[in-house]
């Protein structure tokens, strides 16, 4: 603050002059309010940013020592990253559920891309068919699923961006025996079950389930829901599967944050991804951004209008319309454009 000062003399004397000749003291100044709060928002920055660096930097320590599978993601060969569809605001993880990963042979039997969409406040879920009857790069033409038996998840993930010009910036795989485990170490999940689906649950597993808009699922029943084939079709399996993934955000959305960091510490183990520790911490908090403030969609890859069916050989496929499927995987994902009811 500057200096008062009474004029009319030869020299303007300072405030604090006078009172110090008169023996008295100056009156206190008192800072300004709009200074005052600027100093308390200051300080609450700094605060809020070193508790955060140490979350991070615990979190990221957790993640390392926590002994999961870890495999780098090679930059795709058969096709410049140029010609994908990418944002920087948008992170695409591949969730890829296998039928036991002590099988070199094993196909993905789920495979769904995560979109944490921030620029229009969106997590985005996208199955892809398995069925789905296309080049896999370097191999023939085959089903989808095929592409993780042939080469893994690199080129599971090389043939999802090569097909349709989506880029893929990380995997989670989890096979389907550790999936249990995973799901009961949040707890379990509640979930509307149909009457039609726990009939046939109860009717061809060990399992006794309930019927009703919020069922609780143990880590063996969700498994069992997720692989229910034979009632309808496998796009209703697809959609199923899109309902336990939205399920477990929720669950995780509504849990302590002390109950999160011990789920992830059990769920870590089981998982294998290309992420870094801490590539895991920063997307972990981005997920858990996106689960407290943003809205789900979701859609399946090919639709009906977008594919085809019949047989290629002996084996069922569904052959997509590519161009349609593109367009609309671009719109969805990147444009914001919402799914038709």
């Amino acid at each position: 603050m500057e200096d008062i000062y009474v004029s009319g003399g030869p020299r303007e004397i300072p405030l604090e002059e006078l009172y110090a000749e008169g023996g008295k003291q100056p009156p206190e100044r008192k800072p300004a309010p709009g200074k005052k709060k600027k100093h308390r928002f200051r300080t609450f920055l700094k605060t809020a940013a070193a508790i955060i660096l140490i979350i991070f930097i615990v979190f990221t320590a957790l993640a390392a020592a926590s002994g999961y599978t870890r495999q780098n993601l090679k930059s795709n060969r058969y096709i410049s990253k140029t010609l994908l569809n990418n944002n920087a605001l948008i992170t695409n993880i591949l969730l890829i559920g296998v039928d036991d990963s002590s099988e070199g042979t094993s196909r993905s039997d789920s495979m769904i891309l995560v979109s944490l969409d921030f620029i229009h406040g969106k997590i985005k879920l996208t199955s892809l068919l398995r069925d789905c009857y296309l080049e896999i790069p370097g191999k023939n033409n085959a089903k989808l699923n095929a592409a993780y038996s042939y080469g893994g998840a690199q080129l599971l993930c090389d043939t999802i961006e090569y097909n349709f010009k989506v880029d893929i910036d990380h995997y989670i795989k989890v096979d389907f025996g550790m999936f249990t485990k995973l799901i009961d170490s949040i707890g379990g999940i509640d979930i509307e079950v149909t009457e039609k689906e726990a009939k046939f649950i109860n009717r061809t597993s060990r399992q006794n389930i309930n019927y009703g808009s919020s069922v609780h699922l143990n880590g063996e029943e969700t498994l069992v829901y997720c692989r229910i084939r034979k009632l309808d079709t496998d796009y209703m399996r697809s959609f199923r599967q899109r309902k336990v993934i939205s399920a477990i955000i929720n669950k995780v959305n509504s849990t302590s944050p002390v109950e999160t960091l011990r789920a992830v510490r059990n769920v870590l183990p089981l998982l294998e991804t290309d992420m870094s520790a801490p590539e895991i911490t920063l997307n972990a908090f981005r997920g858990g951004i996106c689960a407290l403030l943003f809205k789900i969609s979701q859609i399946r890859i090919p639709d009906d209008d977008l594919m085809t069916t019949g047989y290629a050989g002996n084996q069922w496929v569904e052959r997509p319309d590519m161009e349609g499927c593109i367009k609309r995987l671009e719109d969805f994902i990147y444009s914001g454009t919402e799914p038709e009811n």
